[in-house]
């Protein structure tokens, strides 16, 4: 995949129309579509942009390297444990969000009373 391909990709995943993913960064949406189809170059700051707009490793929209995202527990003061409870959580579907939500809930409860 090539990085024409990748930005179409991640826009897909973002499930945005070109509109909405070039508004967010200061471009039309037909200018989205030439840089998707390759008629139009991806310049440094468009990609720049678009990382910092939607959190994406540059090195993935760059280069194809994994992963797609950047992590944003990075920019929080949490320990490890922490952070890695965060990023299972959210490969939890959302009914099994819930669920650990109100057992988070309900042991804060239980620990408030002690």
């Amino acid at each position: 995949m090539n990085i024409h391909e990748r930005l179409k990709f991640l826009r897909d995943q973002l499930n945005l129309t070109t509109r909405a993913f070039g508004s967010a960064i200061s471009m039309s949406g037909g200018a989205i579509t030439n840089m998707e189809k390759g008629t139009r170059n991806i310049t440094d700051r468009t990609i720049r942009d678009i990382c910092r707009e939607y959190n994406v490793n540059p090195d993935w929209l760059i280069n194809g390297s994994e992963p797609i995202f950047g992590d944003v527990t990075d920019e929080l003061d949490i320990d490890d444990d922490v952070r890695q409870l965060t990023k299972q959580y959210s490969l939890l579907n959302n009914e099994d969000q819930e669920l650990v939500k109100k057992l988070i809930n309900s042991l804060a409860k239980k620990a408030e009373g002690q």
